[in-house]
């Protein structure tokens, strides 16, 4: 299995079912050693993975690393799914897990999300706007001003779309810490962009619900 171009490359497996498993039977498959159950994992659930490591990190190169770590852990760790059916949340809190570990291992160490060289961030796609680019960075830079949990649950709802209550699922923590943990960070990263009139003219502040 590996990451070819920034994505995650699939693997076809002779061995495997005609018929895509569902959740449960995968699961299963997984924990009783079945050969091609884990490419058939990596084939589902590596997007996924991917995308929120790379939407967090906002490199490329490192969302790969996470890509990488978070199903060498998973397949190692199986066999403490408890719930067959719950597969793409077992897969989902690894993921969240292992970025949050690295967002605290960079503000440890106050790395910035720009290439030793000066380049920008890989994050998804490269914008042929110089400007845009360009606040892209500063926004990435803005982002690593929060703290680990604030930045995930940020990223969460604002770039990967998902309901409070999916995030607090996914990250193990209550809905009202989730709700508390995303008004701070919205508004630090608010008054931050603000200060910011390039920034301002990209990143335009959204008011919250609870959905």
């Amino acid at each position: 299995m590996a990451l070819e171009h920034g994505r995650p490359a699939l693997r076809a497996v002779p061995s495997a079912p005609l018929i895509e498993p569902e959740d449960a039977d995968l699961a299963r498959a997984l924990i009783a050693g079945e050969p091609w159950a884990a490419t058939v994992t990596w084939n589902r659930y590596a997007g996924m993975v991917f995308g929120i490591a790379s939407r967090a990190l906002g490199r490329g190169t490192d969302a790969e690393d996470v890509t990488q770590e978070v199903f060498y852990r998973l397949f190692s760790r199986i066999g403490t799914l408890r719930q067959p059916d719950a597969l793409r949340s077992f897969v989902t809190s690894f993921a969240l897990r292992i970025v949050k570990w690295e967002l605290r291992k960079r503000r440890a160490r106050r790395w910035l999300l720009l290439w030793d060289s000066g380049d920008l961030p890989e994050t998804g796609g490269q914008s042929s706007d110089p400007e845009a680019r360009q606040a892209l960075a500063r926004f990435y830079s803005v982002l690593d001003r929060l703290t680990a949990r604030e930045r995930l649950v940020f990223t969460l709802r604002h770039l990967e779309a998902m309901t409070l209550e999916e995030i607090a699922t996914a990250m193990g923590i209550s809905l009202s810490t989730v709700k508390r943990t995303l008004s701070r960070a919205s508004a630090r990263v608010s008054t931050w962009v603000d200060r910011d009139r390039d920034l301002a003219h990209y990143f335009e502040p959204r008011p919250e619900s609870d959905r």
